[in-house]
């Protein structure tokens, strides 16, 4: 092989190590930052519906779910944040190899030496485990951010206020996005079972009964301190919807479960409760013209009924 040959195959192969570098380089870089974007994006878009929640009277409920929620949220927050700062790292690390030849431009008696710098630094920064770990790192990112996402999607669904116009829609649907919020507050205290039967569309505003199933189950769970059993019952009785909520906490006096639809009575101590959850939820009740009972017993639990009409009422 003449020199001129010897130096046309160097030049190719350097070449060819270039373009692949720059290639990497490239996908690297930019899924990084549609990963970055994408994260900026969901935390926007948290931020919009923290406001949301926080904006009326009626959403103090799920003011008692951000504890939980914010756990669930930062724990991917934390690992995406830390994936973002060694990939960051490494791709600083690639960035040297692009330097080498860079730094070598144009090549001509300088291939050798250069390809000597190439591969000492490839050695040095370990790049083939940076080429197995970046794909991992992006991997674990993404399902963070995705993970955040379907938290805020789930707060949207039960916190969007829509119009005023009542619309016809399932209330086993409404009852499993607010179990879905709630479920990061009260899984540490109690089972929930779900037994919904086949019901008919209601009319009414999702957005307000969402605030009244929530009500609820944070309440069952405030009344259960361990071993909690939630229990959501629904079922269609002619014209009607009927949803059960049941728990066996320590269940309500005589004397008291006459006073817990008043405005600002509370049995929860100074501070922990506004006396508004339950009689909201029995003025949004009233307002879908249906209505809402309990019973209770001291010790053994408490079930709230709550009666809907249908949408379209079968015909007699």
């Amino acid at each position: 092989m003449t020199e001129e040959d010897a130096y046309k195959t160097a030049y190719i192969r350097e070449k060819k190590a270039r373009q692949l570098a720059e290639k990497l380089l490239e996908e690297k870089t930019r899924q990084l930052y549609d990963n970055v974007l994408n994260l900026e994006g969901v935390v926007a878009e948290l931020k919009t519906t923290q406001a949301q929640l926080i904006q009326s009277e009626k959403m103090s409920s799920l003011g008692q779910l951000t504890a939980g929620i914010a756990h669930e949220i930062n724990n991917p927050i934390a690992y995406s944040y830390s994936n973002l700062f060694y990939l960051s790292e490494n791709i600083t690390e690639i960035f040297k190899l692009d330097k080498i030849i860079q730094d070598n431009l144009p090549l001509k008696d300088n291939v050798d030496s250069m390809l000597r710098q190439y591969q000492s630094m490839r050695k040095e920064i370990d790049a083939d485990y940076l080429i197995t770990d970046i794909p991992s790192l992006l991997a674990d990112t993404i399902e963070g951010v995705e993970r955040v996402k379907k938290i805020v999607n789930n707060l949207k669904k039960i916190s969007y206020k829509g119009d005023e116009a009542f619309t016809a829609f399932s209330i086993n649907d409404c009852i499993k996005e607010c179990i879905k919020v709630s479920a990061n507050e009260i899984k540490y205290s109690m089972t929930i079972n779900l037994e919904l039967s086949d019901c008919g569309d209601v009319m009414g505003q999702p957005y307000d009964l969402n605030q009244v199933f929530i009500n609820l189950f944070m309440n069952a769970s405030h009344a259960c301190s361990t071993n909690g059993i939630l229990t959501i019952t629904t079922t269609q009785e002619q014209d009607s919807v009927i949803i059960y909520v049941q728990d066996n906490g320590r269940g309500i006096s005589e004397e008291n479960i006459l006073k817990i639809f008043d405005p600002f009575y509370t049995s929860k101590p100074v501070g922990e409760g506004t006396g508004l959850g339950l009689p909201i939820s029995h003025g949004i009740i009233e307002k879908h013209h249906g209505t809402i009972t309990v019973t209770s017993e001291v010790d053994v639990g408490t079930c709230f009924k709550i009666r809907l009409p249908l949408a379209n009422p079968p015909i007699n």
